[in-house]
């Protein structure tokens, strides 16, 4: 059977779906995994991957386990993947996560060390590329 079949097949039991997250989670498929317990409705699973995704800071990756159990989430809990995010220089899902908490200064603070970043990095890409050759 193919993934697909299975994930959305018509009377796939609720064991084998589980069994194939957990499969997908140890193999670090964290976006399959979720799936898979989101459409068995697993919510010992959901809830371990939505630690998952803040350990991450996967701001996709919890936005889907938050589908699955109809929540939105709370303000911590998208302040936390937003810190983490940042630790990790994903400036792009701490920013959405900082959104989503309502943090509008942490969302600046984020825009203001990515252009700090991209400018770094632009600065040393000119420097190497105009040093004179040996």
């Amino acid at each position: 059977m193919k993934r697909r079949e299975i994930l959305y097949g018509k009377g796939t039991p609720t064991e084998v779906l589980i069994e194939y997250g957990k499969l997908y989670l140890e193999e670090g498929r964290l976006n399959d995994a979720v799936e898979f317990f989101g459409v068995a409705g697993f919510k010992e699973g959901l809830m371990e991957m939505k630690e998952l995704a803040i350990k991450e800071g996967d701001y996709f990756l919890l936005e889907r386990v938050f589908e699955f159990l109809g929540e939105e989430g709370g303000k911590e809990e998208w302040l936390s993947l937003g810190k983490r995010a940042l630790e990790l220089e994903k400036f792009v899902f701490a920013k959405k996560a900082f959104a989503k908490a309502g943090d509008l200064e942490a969302m600046k603070e984020v825009e203001k060390l990515q252009r700090e970043v991209k400018g770094g990095k632009g600065e040393q890409r000119r420097t190497e590329e105009d040093a004179p050759l040996p």
